[in-house]
């Protein structure tokens, strides 16, 4: 490098040093020919607000008071207690029947007869049976068929199809 430009360089970082050392920062907004750049000059743009104004917001080292519990509430003995608040129970979703209608029957003597299957087994259900001893059949009268829950005593209902005719 030629000694003239390490020369410049040398006294330009000098310079450098001494205004981040001893220089002043401005303390009012820049004006460059009459033109104020204050955050408020521009009309129809709300000036920002300083961040202790927001809610939620402000100082994040600052002491808080600790919030006071709530009271459990009273009409909701399943509720659970969770670091001083009490939450509902999450809903239950009934999973969908898993069974698929392949045909139905009526008979005389026996009423309606449903052939339903999953996968490769098939099963036959009349009033009564009962499917994988999880399920109750309680009502055949197309177009649905009516399962009760043997443990939960909850009805679901299967589209069987109409009665052709």
């Amino acid at each position: 490098m030629k000694p003239r430009r390490l020369s410049l360089l040398l006294l330009a970082l000098a310079a450098t040093a001494a205004l981040a050392a001893w220089g002043d920062a401005p303390t009012e907004p820049a004006r460059v020919a009459g033109v104020n750049f204050a955050p408020a000059a521009l009309p129809g743009i709300p000036p920002l607000k300083p961040r202790t104004d927001i809610p939620g917001r402000g100082d994040p080292f600052a002491a808080t008071q600790p919030v006071a519990p709530a009271e459990p509430p009273t009409a909701a003995p399943s509720a659970v207690p969770h670091a001083g608040h009490f939450i509902p129970p999450a809903p239950t979703f009934i999973a969908p029947l898993t069974w698929r209608v392949i045909g139905k029957q009526l008979t005389d003597d026996e009423g309606w007869t449903v052939f339903l299957a999953r996968g490769e087994t098939t099963w036959i259900v009349r009033e009564g049976d009962t499917l994988e001893d999880v399920y109750r059949v309680t009502t055949i009268k197309p177009p649905t068929l009516t399962l009760q829950h043997l443990s939960r005593k909850s009805s679901r209902t299967l589209d069987i199809g109409e009665v052709a005719e």
